[in-house]
């Protein structure tokens, strides 16, 4: 017997596969053994018979489904050919690209449908006349064309024996045109379009937004050939090449650095705001920038394998993932199909009167009570939002934060600002204060980075006087050498220190209190002698402790921190402002698998993040929030709410409007229910034509409506 296997998505050495092969723990148990040396990482979904895999550069494509077919005796529904992405296109096969011609003519035909609608409005309306709507009247066959879009899906679906939402509003559309009642076939089709619309761009411009994050923007780079550093495009960047990186410049590709040493800014790969000193043997990214000193780099990996394009595309795939909440709605919804496919033919059956089964099939397919219930009640909340700076894309995410346990945070730019500020000045063996800030500024004058900034910031507030005639060198990874009145100034760590021999062994107590404290020392030493020190502490966004004690409060039962700091910073923060558990030191990967460890213990997770360095954990959790002021357009695009002004209190109100439009979305389901049911017993007793059951839906449309208006203008959300 031959088995199927279907070949959902590929990009480049990352494969999605569908087969009921892996429908059992044996199967998966087996591929796991066989493929072991060949697969670089493996994921299984039992329940939705699906393996997600990628494999070594230096095996095929062919050679996997080789040996797949020597274990089980497989098929291949969609050839391996046909189904291999060239190396620059798209990151997952089964998501539709963008074509700018379709979408402007689908654009062009909504509008033209518009422009009908408000024909048809006016005509009905004002003027007060009627519109034929029989099935070749002209309303009747603007319809059956506006349709086909969902009658294509609706062909799809029955080619696979499946019985849809599509299914059942594309025949009573089409009975409702060749019945007579093609205005009203025309008024849903006109709404289903346009959700239609709206639902594509949001996709695509998701997916654009990703695409332009692994997109860099070099275009020359230099490489070591015999020794001579030469000049090339990009693309003809190989593996194993030798890369030369200098001050200022973007490191296009993975890779490890053989020689030189630089400060290197990863932000993108692990949100610290402060730059890492890398040299010999230290790994280097692509997308991190090379602020000060040269490196040369063995290119390990570029193009769509660098890991910034692997974790994009792990964050791509993840979108693609029905929540629960989805998959629940998918169920409900069938069975209501189904309550209506019956409720539509026993009315037929018991009345014999074809008009009132037709009333009971328009009452019953047009999911207007359902829908608008949810999303009047939440587009009052998204609107409450709005006037309060917080940005939220979706009804599902908006009710989501209310029932969510579990709300996560990463730190730095997200509860910090990322700028340093300085926390404690020590100084030893009378100097005084301003003799050491005076020292301090001097030498970091003219340099760029963020503490330095901090201390003449610091300096000048205090009316200290900066000489700017002062020569400094600046030491990558450990400080500055400086030279003021012909004494040698040091500012740095502990390392620039023992580097001159210069000893703090009678101040290690206070350096290392204030480190175990999770602050940032700067010492300063005047030739051999160490006149004092800085500490330095991240700005915390205000109203930080406020929000986990607000949180806690009102019934979330777990906040956690998950940061790229070191593990003394984090605990030592985390323990300041009551955080339930803390994940430190963490990469991309390690936050997503903090969320999911975290899913596995509570109902709804909630993450809040500001960088690319969070986009993966965001998508992995039940609702990503972004903080929008200065966060990265990753992490925007990503989000499912975006906080524009990053204060911690918009997270308690944003709490608060989800709690209260959940109340409102109960409050419309039982109104739409409850004219639903009157709908249908008045079409069963005769006493409901087609242009009543319309009159139904506005009924509880305007009652819905109204009800829901109460949240766009309640100033005490």
């Amino acid at each position: 017997m031959t088995n199927e296997i279907i070949i959902k998505s590929i990009a480049s050495n990352r494969v999605r596969l569908k087969s009921d092969i892996f429908s059992t723990k044996t199967n998966i148990q087996l591929i796991e053994k066989e493929f072991e040396d060949l697969f670089t990482s493996f994921r299984d979904n039992i329940a939705c018979k699906s393996i997600v895999f990628t494999y070594s550069l230096n095996v095929t494509f062919d050679e996997i489904f080789e040996k797949l077919n020597r274990l089980f005796n497989i098929s291949v529904s969609i050839p391996a050919s046909n189904a291999l992405c060239e190396q620059s296109s798209c990151s997952n096969c089964n998501l539709k690209k963008h074509d700018e011609k379709s979408w402007k003519r689908k654009i062009f035909e909504f509008v033209l449908l518009s422009g009908y609608a408000i024909y048809i409005f006016v005509s009905e309306n004002i003027l007060g006349l009627t519109i034929a709507a029989t099935p070749f009247s002209l309303v009747g066959i603007i319809s059956l064309i506006a349709a086909i879009p969902l009658l294509k899906e609706s062909y799809e679906d029955i080619k696979q024996k499946k019985f849809t939402l599509h299914t059942f509003m594309s025949s009573t559309l089409l009975l409702a045109v060749f019945f007579g009642e093609a205005t009203a076939a025309f008024e849903i089709i006109y709404i289903l379009r346009g959700g239609m619309l709206l639902e594509e761009y949001i996709a695509n411009k998701s997916r654009e937004e990703i695409q332009n994050l692994v997109e860099l923007d070099v275009k020359k780079v230099y490489i070591l050939n015999d020794g001579v550093e030469i000049e090339i495009d990009i693309e003809e960047l190989k593996q194993n090449d030798t890369l030369v990186c200098r001050s200022g410049e973007k490191i296009p590709v993975d890779g490890v650095i053989i020689d030189g040493s630089a400060e290197i800014n990863e932000a993108i790969i692990n949100g610290r705001s402060e730059p890492d000193f890398k040299q010999k043997d230290d790994e280097v990214f692509a997308g991190t920038v090379c602020e000060r000193g040269r490196i040369f780099i063995n290119v390990i990996a570029l193009g769509n394998e660098t890991y910034i394009s692997r974790t994009m595309r792990e964050v791509e795939f993840s979108l693609m993932q029905k929540s629960p909440s989805e998959l629940e709605a998918d169920r409900l919804a069938n069975k209501l199909l189904k309550l209506g496919t019956l409720l539509t033919v026993g009315t037929f059956f018991l009345t014999g009167s074809f008009t009132a089964a037709f009333s009971t099939m328009i009452v019953m397919s047009c999911p207007c009570a359902t829908v608008l219930a949810a999303s009047t009640a939440i587009s009052g909340g998204i609107a409450n939002g709005a006037k309060q700076g917080i940005l939220i894309k979706g009804g599902e995410a908006l009710e989501s934060v209310g029932k969510s346990e579990v709300f996560c945070f990463d730190k730095t730019g997200t509860l910090t600002t990322g700028k340093p500020v300085i926390n404690d000045i020590l100084t030893f063996d009378d100097i005084d204060e301003k003799t050491l800030l005076s020292y301090a500024a001097m030498a970091e004058y003219r340099n760029s980075h963020p503490i330095a900034n901090s201390i003449v910031k610091y300096a000048k507030e205090k009316n200290i006087e900066i000489r700017q005639d002062v020569l400094s060198e600046i030491i990558p990874g450990f400080g500055v050498k400086s030279n003021i009145d012909g004494k040698r100034v040091l500012i740095g760590n502990k390392a620039l220190l023992t580097r001159f021999k210069v000893s703090i062994k009678e101040h290690k107590h206070e350096v290392t209190t204030l480190l175990n404290s999770g602050k940032t020392v700067v010492l300063v030493a005047l030739e051999d002698k160490l006149l004092g020190l800085l500490s330095f502490s991240h700005e915390v966004r205000p109203g930080t402790k406020e929000m986990i004690e607000d949180l806690r409060s009102r019934g979330v039962k777990h906040i956690a921190l998950l940061t790229g700091d070191e593990v003394k910073v984090a605990n030592a923060f985390a323990l300041d402002f009551g955080f339930d558990s803390v994940f430190a030191n963490q990469t991309p990967q390690g936050k997503a698998d903090a969320i999911n460890e975290l899913k596995n213990r509570y109902n709804g997770v909630v993450m809040v993040g500001d960088g690319v360095n969070d986009t993966y954990a965001m998508s992995k959790a039940d609702v990503a929030i972004s903080f929008a002021a200065g966060g990265s357009e990753a992490a925007i695009a990503v989000s499912d709410i975006a906080i524009t002004h990053s204060h911690p209190e918009d997270v308690v109100n944003l709490y608060d409007l989800s709690k209260k439009s959940l109340n409102v979305v109960n409050q419309n389901y039982y109104i739409g229910t409850g004219t639903n049911l009157i709908g249908v017993a008045l079409s069963a007793l005769g006493r409901l034509t087609p242009v009543g059951a319309g009159l139904i839906h506005i009924g509880h449309t305007v009652g819905i409506m109204a009800n829901s208006s109460r949240l766009a203008i309640d100033n005490n959300s």
